[in-house]
């Protein structure tokens, strides 16, 4: 455990919410309810705040111009493809596949950050769903696993976590971004390095924050 995340859970923005939004994102793709409710002044209120948090107002910004370009049932359609293509996709040289394992060095589904994980939910008491076929090591998870870590002030737990995921999520964001540029996607991997940055360096708590039901 690197002493630069020892005190993830201090003072400042509430980063659970963003973890967990940004968790659902990357694990499947927008209904269509979620992409309305993101268009409603209060989701697009809720983006911006979680753009703020992060340093990244341009990303969010972009995110919701995104939302709001054209009618919903159109902007979910071009997602959700968007969302198949990228992490779904059959060809390794077109997606960007959401798993430490590929990302970490191993170079290989299903390696040692499977089992790492396992034990790290299992310290949270945490299950993956029985609805849920993805690996525990798909970024979504971990993501979710890291808002429940930030809830529960396990501050030990919170550095485990960000020390396993900085070990890969730079070269899987940097992937997206080269996949996507300022697309959905795109702009998503821009939040997950910040969220990551500044859960790192101390700035984070774990006081409730609303923000996210919006969206």
């Amino acid at each position: 455990m690197s002493g630069a995340t020892t005190h993830a859970v201090s003072g400042g923005p509430d980063l659970a919410p963003v973890a967990d939004w940004l968790a659902r994102q990357f694990l499947s793709p927008p209904t269509i309810e979620q992409v309305e409710a993101a268009r409603t002044v209060p989701g697009q209120i809720a983006l911006r705040r979680f753009g703020e948090e992060l340093g990244q107002p341009a990303a969010a910004d972009a995110l919701c111009q995104l939302l709001a370009a054209g009618p919903a049932a159109e902007v979910t359609l071009a997602v959700q493809r968007r969302h198949t293509a990228l992490f779904e996709g059959i060809f390794r040289q077109r997606s960007v596949p959401p798993y430490a394992s590929l990302w970490d060095g191993t170079g290989r589904l299903c390696g040692p950050a499977v089992d790492r994980m396992r034990a790290a939910l299992r310290d949270l008491d945490m299950r993956v769903g029985a609805d849920c076929a993805e690996p525990p090591d798909h970024v979504a998870i971990q993501l979710a696993a890291l808002a429940e870590a930030m809830r529960q002030r396990r501050t030990a737990t919170v550095a485990d976590l960000l020390d396993q995921m900085r070990v890969w999520t730079g070269r899987f964001a940097g992937a997206l971004i080269r996949a996507d540029g300022v697309g959905y996607y795109g702009n998503l991997a821009r939040f997950l390095l910040s969220l990551l940055d500044r859960a790192a360096d101390g700035s984070a708590t774990v006081a409730h924050d609303g923000a996210a039901a919006a969206i």
